[in-house]
């Protein structure tokens, strides 16, 4: 997993976001019931996801002078290979998220990238997949020029990729996004992302191998694949439901699973992680059952996770 490692701050806003008051500009204040300090960072979520589900996730991120003993702990309790976290000495803070969840489960998120802005960024990847021989990878949403420059790692190597450009995309220029999509062959987007990358690019979309849109409480589509999403026992938490589906994803197809499967897979462990506070905070002990009891299925890529 390429992209980010990030302490999360998450406040939760008792009202709702559209029944703020408007008016010219921006200049609005809210009284937040709770704040969290969490663990996160897109790569990092996806990381926890896989190797809960049994994968050997390796992160390749960069930290900044505040990464500290806590993660670290957090990740050797996981058994989580740290061979890729690289500490950016001087490079003050890591990176940081602030998620502000309204009563709707409506989100607004603000993300400082921190030391992503490295010059030597392809070079120190290049040599890492060089060593390591990665069998598949993730690129999670990152700063334009780390994720162009990451697939373009990947395509040297002959190393197969999901693009997950995210919420990153905000920023991109529509000569990036073309860039990044041109050099992908499958994208994974929610439908905010799938409608900026179709304005921008719709003609690459077409030599893709795959694009997959997540829908949020309505599940999932690839072209004529449609997946509902999996009902939630309690709603505890959204922030990460977008990172857990990929986990699921991810695995399922590593796994030898059809499309649909794999998308239902990426379902059951969205929901999973929205009964649970945080995106590195569920585990997977139920996954298969879970998964059954959704789908009336048990497919035999399923089996690795009954052992």
């Amino acid at each position: 997993m390429t992209g980010t490692l990030a302490i999360d701050y998450v406040a939760d806003y008792g009202g709702r976001f559209a029944r703020l008051p408007e008016h010219p500009g921006v200049n609005l204040s809210i009284q937040l019931d709770r704040i969290d300090r969490r663990f996160g960072g897109c790569a990092m979520n996806i990381a926890y996801g896989l190797r809960r589900l049994g994968q050997d996730a390796v992160p390749f991120v960069f930290v900044g002078d505040d990464y500290g003993a806590d993660y670290r702990s957090h990740l050797e309790r996981l058994g989580m290979d740290q061979g890729g976290i690289t500490r950016l000495s001087g490079a003050g803070y890591s990176s940081h998220a602030f998620v502000f969840t309204d009563a709707g489960g409506n989100q607004f998120t603000g993300f400082f990238p921190g030391p992503a802005r490295v010059g030597d960024f392809a070079p120190r990847l290049s040599k890492f997949v060089q060593n390591r021989r990665p069998d598949y990878a993730v690129l999670a949403p990152d700063i334009a020029v780390n994720m162009i420059d990451a697939a373009g790692v990947m395509r040297a190597h002959g190393v197969p990729f999901l693009c997950d450009p995210g919420q990153g995309l905000t920023d991109f220029t529509a000569p990036e996004t073309s860039e990044l999509v041109s050099m992908s062959n499958a994208l994974i987007v929610n439908e905010f992302e799938f409608a900026t990358v179709t304005a921008r690019c719709e003609g690459a979309l077409r030599d893709l191998e795959y694009v997959v849109v997540t829908t949020g409480k309505t599940g999932s589509y690839c072209g004529e694949v449609v997946v509902p999403a999996v009902p939630a026992a309690v709603v505890k938490d959204p922030t990460g439901c977008g990172d857990a589906y990929r986990t699921g994803f991810v695995d399922a197809l590593l796994r030898g699973a059809t499309m649909r499967d794999a998308m239902r897979a990426g379902a059951c462990a969205a929901t999973i992680n929205i009964e649970h506070e945080g995106t590195q905070s569920h585990d997977f002990s139920d996954y298969a059952q879970r998964y059954h009891d959704s789908w009336n299925d048990a497919p035999t890529w399923l089996a690795a996770h009954t052992r």
